[in-house]
């Protein structure tokens, strides 16, 4: 595209006037041919590699939801209210808030179902931990100093608790709910007396208990898997054995897992599958949210009348959870 020749012919302060004009039309032109072409939301954007080599990390859009753009829930036990009870949330990535919104954990966003004049809710979840490297590397301690009495800590663990006790990452515990013991080198040259998963959770429990705090134990969010259609999901061992706690404990359990898949079959698997845009386990905030709604029904269902009351507008809209009278297909 050239200028036009009678550009040339006019005044100079013509000319001038003339082909800042012109500019700023062809501009305009492109911008909205741009536009037109541009996607019309990141949500459906997929994930591009950035940067070369090989294992260049995958970037994923950092603003899947507008709901990325409010406050998360509280991670310290800064600024709390002592006059008021505590929601604690103690688990894995699957509850933490992520690096980014394709790894959003449904804690991160509970904060918006609860009214802050009623109640403290704290996430203190932490990607990749088990209960058996939660306790020792030391993120369980502070949980237990700041319990007081009538506050909720909810235990949510599982998806990092299984493999060889041996692992070098110091995460997986022995297998089943007995009170066996295995002594392990660390990478460090430190031994570590590693328990079994039912042996963490009863720890847990307890120690909360004494500090007449109340816990409830969850099962854990369940992997993206389908078949035919249908949400393919069922308790796994790690959830049988908190269960099986729960009963041996007297207290109550969430079965999260069930919630959840109940939730998915419902959404079906087309919109269920655009949650998980970095994995099988992981979802984005959309998922997150999803998560987190499926959590109130379950407080809901269980009736836990400190948190039920603390609900805000928000929270008291989604109903308590009623199991779906329906046989599902099993998958690992």
């Amino acid at each position: 595209m050239g200028i036009d020749s009678r550009l040339l012919t006019r005044s100079p302060r013509a000319t001038i006037f003339g082909f800042i004009a012109f500019v700023a039309i062809a501009f305009a032109s492109f911008t909205l041919t741009f536009a037109q072409q541009a996607p019309t939301s990141r949500a459906t954007t997929r994930p591009t590699t950035r940067g070369a080599g090989r294992g260049a990390p995958v970037r994923y859009p950092q603003s899947v939801s507008p709901r990325d753009t409010l406050p998360f829930t509280p991670t310290e036990f800064t600024k709390l209210n002592p006059a008021l009870p505590t929601l604690i949330i103690a688990g894995d990535s699957t509850a933490d808030k992520g690096p980014d919104a394709a790894h959003r954990g449904w804690a991160s966003v509970l904060i918006d179902y609860f009214d802050a004049s009623k109640i403290n809710v704290i996430n203190r979840a932490r990607g990749g931990r088990s209960s058996r490297s939660f306790l020792h590397e030391g993120l369980w301690d502070p949980i237990v100093a700041a319990v007081k009495p009538g506050d909720i800590v909810m235990l949510q663990f599982g998806h990092n608790d299984g493999g060889n006790v041996t692992n070098a990452n110091g995460r997986p515990d022995l297998a089943g709910n007995g009170d066996i013991t295995q002594d392990v080198t660390r990478a460090d040259g430190t031994v570590e007396t590693v328990h079994s998963f039912g042996w963490y959770t009863r720890k847990f429990v307890k120690d909360v208990q004494s500090k007449g705090g109340v816990a409830v134990i969850m099962a854990a969010t369940p992997y993206n898997r389908w078949t035919d259609g249908k949400f393919a999901h069922r308790p796994g061992d790690f959830a049988n054995i908190a269960k099986e706690v729960a009963d041996q404990e007297k207290v109550q359990f969430m079965d999260h897992t069930a919630i959840i898949g109940d939730r998915y079959d419902a959404l079906g698997e087309t919109t269920v599958k655009s949650f998980f845009m970095a994995d099988a386990i992981h979802t984005n905030t959309f998922g997150a949210v999803v998560n987190a709604e499926a959590f109130v029904a379950g407080l809901k269902q269980l009736k836990i009348k400190t948190l039920v009351d603390a609900l805000n507008e928000k929270g008291n809209a989604i109903a308590a959870y009623e199991p779906v009278a329906t046989t599902q297909p099993t998958s690992n």
